[in-house]
């Protein structure tokens, strides 16, 4: 058969414990140029980590846990794909991908069944209807039949022949035996092979490998299915970009005689400008033909290739002849042939940690690497059970859950306090003097000092791109900024944000309340946020807004010092023999459900009109959409929050709770949201009795600020190096769990601070 450039290969491997035989695997993945590898007899464990470049790992583990049997799926990169969630039994243990091809989707599937465990011929058919109208299922099932080229039927594959005879599934094997038993007295059979529907055998190629080293020979599918390649990430730099063109493109695109005037005028200057910057880049930008030059992790030495050659060919002897002496050779070079690779690729390492250096950053890059470990993306389980698989079922799924995030909370409210604060809103604004213009000079340093790696909005705009500005660009960008000082409004496009989903570490991955939203917003918006922090600021620290306790993102303030502080108050009380009772307060979405009209009556009360009024357009008419991969969900309102990513948010926030209750018996230490209150005393009745009381005081507050905490996720402790065992403690009439040791800022604390 003939088959074109454009065919699916596929590798079908029994590993007998994949981790030991990551080196040899990546480097027939990358020479034979597989697209997609399914692995039987993984061995993983939940505590094993396994990556191979280029490559996406899934897998199924046994469900004992223990380090045997389970099935994984290794898939390019580039191949559009996303995984079907499966339950894995003692007697079928799949993981299951669907592959997006043209001009059908296929379901893809590794199998292991184990060879001492039962299956019926109804649990075979209800997994292969599982998989769907079109499929490739390949693993070792351990059942033979000759009907696929086992020398004998075996139990087992009489059983899953009778499931395949009463349906249109087809089998698809390799010619030669697959697994060869190391005892002379069992014959080479074959178990691996692969089970499809709705595909031909006429367009397939199936055959074994003399590669790898376990008692199971691969097998290659060549199959004529033309695969989707995902889509490359959106970026407005596509190649080689001639920045004096730039310049000069933009600059014949820009009319400083712009009318500013009202806010239409604004949001049409806004678009235009932002579509001028992204028209002069495409312009400038020099069609490249050169193909790019790609690594190549199996870049061997010849001696190293030299003993590939000569395993697989004493491999291919003692399957030939099954001579004591020829297996004995093949094991002698497959064992030099690991310890040399070993070597190899640990020499490379270490002269690669040799080259790190804190100079160019080099160091810390590679650190964040490592520490950062990918897991693979999962499923998402919707409120009807049904599970959002691809990347524009999770965007949508995403997006639904986030709408019903960015509101006040409903069941938390104070209708006489929020009726007093929509007329205090409505209430006419004193007048003001009109803010201080802003220079080019103070734009164009703001730009320097810009973040050069942060992910860019929805326009694509980076600060690589902002950085080649010509000076014309800039004068009309400072027009900008000061028209939204004059005319109060905030333009529309700059509140449009691109969400992105990151995992909460710990949280299961199939929940979308398991992800914290990040905001990507505009960077030409963030740049004005920039200008307006500082300004805000100083009228915040001239009425010194913040309390003494808050130590969230303000300058000469950290985390460290916070730690410090609790740390001291526990161990002065434990030196003076005191009892130390504390509450650790987790407030429930924080910065996603900061009621606005709350939040503005706050930042009426303090700040000049002007400035009051940009804060009033900027919190308003916000929407949103999430971005899951290169797909994208539908667009929605944001009606309470500040965004996660931006500049003036952390400020926003900390004005919203700046009048938090305090108590005098107690301490208060806050970090943004991160809330902790302990209380001292030689008398431990008194000591509770004080944290009690500041409770009680903050339940009015957090009711009349739609503020949400959640007592069961709260933690109370007691410090102390006495047994003596202190009164519960409340909040809501719930009591608050008591725990022997807390986190807070990233610090570890039991109650003997040890």
């Amino acid at each position: 058969m003939l088959l074109t450039q454009y065919s699916l290969t596929i590798l079908l491997w029994n590993a007998n414990g994949l981790t030991n035989h990551r080196q040899e695997l990546n480097i027939l993945l990358h020479e034979r140029r597989i697209d997609i590898a399914l692995i039987t007899e993984t061995h993983f464990t939940e505590r094993t980590r396994f990556y191979i470049n280029d490559y996406k790992t899934y897998r199924t583990d046994h469900p004992d846990g223990t380090a045997h049997g389970g099935s994984a799926i290794l898939i390019k990169n580039s191949l559009t794909h996303f995984l079907i969630p499966s339950n894995a039994t003692y007697s079928l243990q799949p993981t299951v991908i669907s592959l997006q091809s043209e001009p059908f989707n296929y379901t893809i599937a590794a199998v292991y069944c184990p060879p001492n465990q039962t299956i019926n011929q109804n649990q075979f058919l209800s997994f292969f209807q599982f998989l769907g109208t079109r499929f490739i299922s390949g693993g070792d099932y351990n059942a033979k039949h000759p009907r696929w080229g086992s020398r004998v039927a075996n139990p087992r594959g009489r059983v899953l022949y009778n499931a395949l005879s009463q349906t249109n599934f087809s089998y698809i094997s390799p010619s030669q035996p697959t697994y060869w038993p190391a005892a002379l007295n069992k014959r080479p059979d074959l178990l691996d092979f692969f089970i499809c529907s709705n595909i031909s055998s006429f367009h397939t190629d199936a055959f074994t490998l003399d590669d790898l080293s376990s008692d199971h020979s691969p097998v290659i599918l060549t199959i004529d299915i033309h695969p989707r390649h995902s889509p490359p990430k959106p970026t407005l730099i596509n190649g080689p970009i001639d920045w004096d063109s730039f310049r000069d493109i933009l600059e014949q695109k820009i009319d400083l005689k712009t009318s500013l005037k009202t806010p239409q005028q604004l949001d049409d200057t806004v678009y235009n400008f932002t579509t001028a910057i992204q028209q002069s880049i495409r312009q400038a930008t020099t069609n490249c033909t050169t193909t790019r030059t790609e690594r190549i992790p199996y870049n061997l030495p010849l001696y190293i290739r030299s003993l590939i050659t000569k395993k697989r060919r004493a491999r291919s002897l003692w399957q030939h002849t099954r001579y004591p002496s020829h297996k004995q050779q093949f094991n002698q070079l497959t064992r030099k042939l690991k310890n040399e690779l070993h070597n190899f690729y640990n020499n490379q390492y270490a002269e690669y940690t040799k080259s790190l250096t804190t100079d160019d950053n080099s160091l810390w890059t590679a650190t964040r690497r490592i520490l950062k470990f990918q897991h693979t993306s999962s499923p998402l389980r919707s409120i009807d059970d049904t599970w959002a698989k691809s990347a524009q079922e999770k965007a949508e799924l995403f997006a639904t859950h986030l709408s019903s995030v960015f509101i006040p909370h409903l069941d938390i409210q104070d209708l006489q306090h929020t009726t007093e604060v929509n007329a205090e809103l409505d209430a006419p604004l004193p007048l003001s003097l009109p803010p201080k213009a802003f220079t080019p000079t103070q734009v164009k340093q703001t730009i320097n000092n810009l973040p050069k790696k942060k992910s860019p909005g929805y326009d694509l705009i980076t600060a690589q791109v902002l950085h080649q500005l010509p000076k014309k660009a800039i004068v009309f960008l400072t027009t900008i900024y000061n028209s939204i000082l004059r005319t109060t409004y905030y333009p529309i496009l700059w509140k449009f944000s691109n969400i992105k989903m990151i995992p909460k570490p710990g949280k299961p991955t199939h929940q979308p309340s398991s992800y914290r939203p990040i905001s990507l917003l505009p960077i030409l918006g963030k740049i004005f946020e920039r200008l307006l922090l500082p300004r805000l600021l100083e009228t915040v620290e001239t009425m010194k807004i913040l309390p003494n306790h808050q130590f969230g993102f303000r300058s000469r303030h950290s985390t460290i010092q916070q730690a410090h502080r609790v740390v001291d108050t526990i161990a002065t009380s434990l030196e003076l023999k005191e009892f130390c009772a504390g509450v650790f307060l987790d407030i429930s979405q924080a910065f996603d459900r900061v009621w606005h009209e709350g939040l503005l009556l706050k930042l009426k009360q303090i700040l000049p009109s002007t400035y009051y009024l940009i804060l009033n357009s900027y919190l308003s008419e916000r929407f949103f959409q999430v971005i899951e991969g290169t797909s994208q969900s539908s667009i929605h309102p944001i009606l309470a929050g500040v965004p996660q990513g931006s500049v003036l948010a952390p400020l926003l926030y900390s004005v919203y709770t700046s009048d938090l209750p305090t108590h005098p018996s107690t301490s208060m230490y806050t970090f943004a949201d991160d809330t902790a209150i302990l209380s001292t005393n030689t008398d431990p009745t008194l000591s509770v009795r004080s944290l009690q009381t500041h409770l009680h005081s903050l339940e009015p507050w957090l009711q009349k600020w739609r503020i949400k905490i959640n007592p069961h996720k709260s933690k109370y402790i007691v410090f102390t190096l006495k047994r003596k065992i202190l009164a519960p403690v409340y909040l809501y009439n719930s009591s608050i769990p008591l725990a022997d040791h807390v986190r807070y800022l990233g610090l570890y604390l039991d109650k003997r601070l040890t």
